[in-house]
C-alpha cells in the first residue's frame, strides 16, 4: 500500500463580502481537510460554518480512536454537525434558516475519503485529468439530474444557488455519500467554495500544478483570480498534493 507525504495549500478570502462565512481545517495529524461555507448571512453562516469546522474534526477523531471504518467515521461527523446546527437553528426567528456547506477529505489506511453537503466541491487533478469528486446539491443540479435542464441552462439558473441539503437541513434523512479514492503520487486534491469554483475552469486546474509546483502559490493564486473574475463572495480552498514517501 503506497504511503505519501501530504504538500498543504490554503487560502481563504473575504473578498467584497462584509464579513467572511468560510471556514477551513487542515488537520495534518489527522489528514483531514474541511471546507465549509456558511449560509443565511450576517452571524448566522458564520456560526454554522464555524460549528461545523469544530465538530466535524473532533467526531472523526473519537469515532477513529474506538476503530470505527473512516468512511464511517465521515459520516457520523456530517451527521452529528448536522444535529448540532439544526438545533442551534431553533433559535433563530422564524423564517430564518441556519445552515453551512462542507465538503471533506480524510486520508487514512492508503484511500482518501470525500464527502459534500451542499455546492463545495472537491477535485482531483490527475496528469491531464481533472475530475469533480462532489456533485453539487441544489435544486438546479437535481433538475439537470432529471433532464428537466441542460447544464449549461442550470449555470444561469435561478436554483443555482438554492441547496436541497447542507448541514444545518432538518430533513436530511440520508446524511451524505462518503466516497473512496485510491491515491497516486502527484495528484492535486483541490476542496473549495463556490465562491471560487463559479469562477475558476477545468483549464485553469488542469494547468495550475505545472504553473504551481507549491500548493500554497496555487491556493493563493486560484484565490486571487476567483476575485479578479469578478467573485462577489467569500473565496476558500484547499490544495492537498501527494508525493511519493
Amino acid at each position: 500500500m503506497a504511503d505519501f507525504v501530504l504538500r498543504v495549500g490554503s487560502r481563504s478570502a473575504q473578498g467584497v463580502r462584509p464579513n467572511n462565512e468560510d471556514r477551513l481545517v487542515v488537520d495534518l495529524d489527522q489528514r483531514l481537510f474541511v471546507v465549509a461555507d456558511g449560509m443565511g448571512g450576517q452571524e448566522r453562516g458564520e456560526i454554522a460554518s464555524t460549528m461545523a469546522v469544530d465538530i466535524i474534526p473532533r467526531v472523526v477523531h473519537d469515532r477513529l480512536a474506538k476503530q470505527e471504518k473512516a468512511e464511517e467515521a465521515v459520516n457520523h461527523a456530517l451527521c452529528e454537525a448536522n444535529s448540532a446546527i439544526v438545533d442551534a437553528g431553533k433559535h433563530q426567528p422564524f423564517g430564518r434558516r441556519m445552515g453551512t456547506t462542507a465538503v471533506c477529505a480524510l486520508h487514512q489506511n492508503g484511500q482518501v475519503y470525500i464527502a459534500g453537503l451542499g455546492d463545495s466541491r472537491a477535485y482531483l487533478i490527475r496528469g491531464q485529468r481533472v475530475e469533480q469528486l462532489t456533485v453539487d446539491h441544489s435544486v438546479a443540479q437535481a433538475l439537470v439530474m432529471t433532464g428537466a435542464l441542460t447544464a449549461e441552462e442550470a449555470r444561469t439558473s435561478p436554483y443555482q444557488h438554492v441547496l436541497h441539503k447542507f448541514l444545518g437541513c432538518a430533513n436530511l434523512l440520508d446524511g451524505a455519500e462518503v466516497k473512496p479514492l485510491t491515491p497516486e503520487a502527484g495528484d492535486r486534491l483541490l476542496l473549495a467554495s463556490d465562491g471560487l469554483t463559479n469562477h475558476v475552469s477545468e483549464e485553469d486546474l488542469r494547468l495550475g500544478p505545472q504553473r504551481f509546483p507549491d500548493p500554497q502559490e496555487w491556493a493563493e493564486h486560484l484565490v486571487a483570480t476567483a476575485l479578479e473574475r469578478g467573485s462577489r463572495d467569500n473565496v476558500t480552498c484547499i490544495v492537498v498534493v501527494f508525493d511519493p514517501s
